[in-house]
């Protein structure tokens, strides 16, 4: 049972449940003819958003316009299907301060990365180029094309647990480098469009956090490392230049295993 704290327009409410828990309630109609302490029509829900204890204090719902609020959820409910993944209240908040700031501020934003994002994020940046479809046509705002990117960063960050925008921003560097030597080691261009690409992405982005934190779950029998090393004697080759790369640029050590590891997937990679 959950009853109505604040009505932020017919289709967005704020509600608590029986816990005292507040959340954020997407539905048609939800919110009509609604006053505080008001039951919810449960049938109406199309999605519920449970903003963590810091969420509620860093993040105040009357932050927020509802439109900024319906765009933001609508721009998520995108990025889950294309992506197959659930995302929780942190992107909603996420993309609500930056499509706040956006839609006020039409100033360039010089930040280089902007370039790389649609060639090593290919599946986030078509959601950002779908992001800027809806605003314009629910909002009839046009705004840059380089938000696309900067969106496709919200979903990027997203999909990584215990990460932040500065760390995304550091992952992205990383990858550009490591793409980078792969593509020059090998003589081609990675088609980024492919499903491949984007579960090496995905395999590099957790070594790349591994690594930030310290940590070394990844564990390989001696003999399984050792055979892997003489058959795929190129791609670790390859992982070695990353390594090198990884430890000048980082001052990151590698272990043997986590090396294997990417070894098999950038042999995964190439001969794909």
């Amino acid at each position: 049972m959950m009853t109505i704290v604040k009505t932020l327009n017919n289709n967005i409410v704020l509600v608590r449940d029986d816990q005292g828990t507040e959340k954020v309630l997407f539905g048609t109609g939800i919110g009509f003819k609604k006053k505080r302490g008001d039951m919810v029509d449960e049938t109406l829900i199309s999605k519920i958003f449970t903003p963590n204890e810091e969420e509620q204090h860093s993040h105040k719902i009357d932050n927020y316009t509802p439109e900024v609020l319906s765009i933001a959820a609508k721009i998520i409910d995108i990025g889950e299907a294309e992506l197959n993944q659930k995302f929780g209240t942190g992107l909603l908040f996420s993309l609500a301060d930056h499509l706040t700031f956006s839609l006020n501020n039409s100033v360039e934003n010089e930040n280089p990365i902007k370039w790389e994002i649609p060639h090593l994020y290919y599946k986030e940046y078509q959601i950002g180029k779908q992001a800027l479809a809806l605003i314009q046509q629910e909002l009839a705002v046009q705004l840059l094309p380089e938000e696309a990117a900067f969106i496709a960063l919200h979903f990027v960050n997203g999909q990584i647990d215990q990460s932040n925008m500065a760390d995304t921003l550091q992952i992205t560097e990383v990858i550009k480098k490591i793409v980078k030597i792969v593509q020059t080691l090998y003589g081609t261009v990675l088609d980024k469009t492919t499903a491949d690409y984007s579960r090496f992405i995905t395999h590099i982005r957790y070594f790349i956090m591994r690594q930030k934190n310290k940590k070394t779950s990844l564990k390989m029998d001696e003999q399984i490392r050792e055979l892997i090393q003489e058959r795929y004697m190129k791609s670790y080759a390859c992982g070695l230049l990353i390594k090198d790369m990884l430890d000048r640029d980082y001052h990151w050590k590698i272990s043997e295993d986590e090396l294997v590891y990417l070894v098999i997937h950038i042999e995964r990679i190439t001969t794909k």
